[in-house]
């Protein structure tokens, strides 16, 4: 985030009015907290991608998600949550492997997955931002980011906590949140089961927001 680019003089009795609150009888300013893409905080446009519960792969490599921003979108794609969930339907499960890793080009196939609103006055995502699961072509794979352990054990304690365990946790570090991931124009990130096998079945989920 930039440093603020303008600032004011305040004069008892004149100049520009300032936001305040009593407390033990001072008044301290109000401050209101914004994100350096110009939202004020917990107003950044959100939208949920979901694959659904679909069946794990017996392959080497398997993408189940693909989220590519195309060039002329004229906005940047900010990744804040990924999350991996194991359906809980009872079966011989085992430890998996997944990568998260950028794809320098965009998915083709599979089933398009439209962006859910968590609040229905904001505009619809632009549609140069497409969502695939299970795409039979394209997402040529980059760098990975992330390398997630799950496991399609229904009764393992990671099956059982997945729905809120979030694999970009760096947000919540102690230092304060991070960047998230940054998916820029003709970029795009693809979620990737890596271990051979077909047991089980896995929703991935991933949030978003959207800015210029």
């Amino acid at each position: 985030m930039t440093a603020a680019n303008d600032s004011i003089l305040v004069t008892p009795g004149s100049g520009a009015t300032v936001a305040t609150h009593t407390v033990g009888s001072k008044e301290h300013q109000v401050v209101v907290l914004a994100t350096d893409s110009g939202n004020l905080y917990s107003t950044a446009p959100t939208y949920v991608y979901s694959t659904g519960n679909q069946a794990n792969a017996a392959a080497s490599r398997t993408t189940h998600l693909d989220l590519f921003n195309a060039t002329g979108s004229g906005v940047i794609v900010e990744v804040w949550g990924i999350y991996i969930i194991p359906t809980l339907t009872a079966v011989s499960g085992v430890g998996m492997t997944w990568e998260i890793a950028w794809s320098s080009t965009v998915g083709t196939g599979g089933t398009t997955k439209a962006g859910v609103l968590v609040d229905k006055n904001n505009a619809a995502i632009s549609g140069s931002v497409t969502c695939r699961s299970k795409p039979t072509g394209g997402a040529t794979i980059g760098d990975v980011i992330l390398w997630p352990n799950t496991s399609s054990e229904e009764t393992n304690n990671y099956a059982t906590s997945a729905s809120v365990l979030n694999h970009v946790a760096w947000i919540l570090g102690g230092a304060g949140p991070l960047q998230p991931i940054v998916i820029r124009e003709n970029q795009g990130i693809k979620i990737d089961q890596t271990t051979n096998s077909s047991v089980g079945s896995t929703n991935v989920v991933v949030i978003t927001n959207q800015h210029a």
